[in-house]
């Protein structure tokens, strides 16, 4: 009786293997690359896919007696606008979803620009708000922050 289950066990593996080596690699579960086989997606959800927006921070009215092109940075009240300050991004629950900073200070017509980037961005908020430092937060929609170029202005 042993051998006669042993028998048909061995058989119905053979023909399992059988049948997908005549199927072709593609038929096999795929692995990954730590050789355990994938969970296969159907119906599964996707978690959503992060996105960054960009844009400018301008001090009107700072960095008086620089030329256009230079080097700049926030001075007086302003003190703690400058190169890595952080650009905080919530969502409509107040939750921290994204952190960014400050780029260098350029001196133009207008003041001292920084320009700033935030990756990673948690999708599916109805709104966003925007702070840079302490400075009070400037409310977006997804897909105003999706179009990047935003535009602040401090000052003046």
């Amino acid at each position: 009786m042993l051998f006669l289950g042993i028998g048909t066990g061995a058989a119905a593996v053979g023909i399992c293997w059988g049948s997908l080596s005549l199927l072709g690699p593609d038929a096999a579960p795929a692995k990954r690359s730590d050789d355990r086989p994938a969970v296969a997606a159907t119906g599964a959800k996707r978690a959503p896919v992060p996105f960054a927006t960009d844009g400018t921070l301008t001090l009107a009215e700072v960095g008086a007696g620089l030329e256009t092109g230079e080097v700049c940075s926030g001075t007086g009240g302003y003190s703690d606008i400058d190169l890595g300050t952080q650009v905080k991004v919530t969502d409509a629950d107040g939750t921290l979803v994204a952190i960014g900073s400050l780029g260098l200070g350029e001196k133009t017509e207008d003041g001292c620009v920084f320009s700033f980037t935030v990756d990673d961005i948690t999708p599916g908020s109805k709104f966003y708000t925007v702070e840079v430092s302490h400075r009070g937060g400037l409310t977006q929609t997804e897909a105003a922050l999706r179009a990047g170029g935003l535009e602040f202005t401090l000052g003046g």
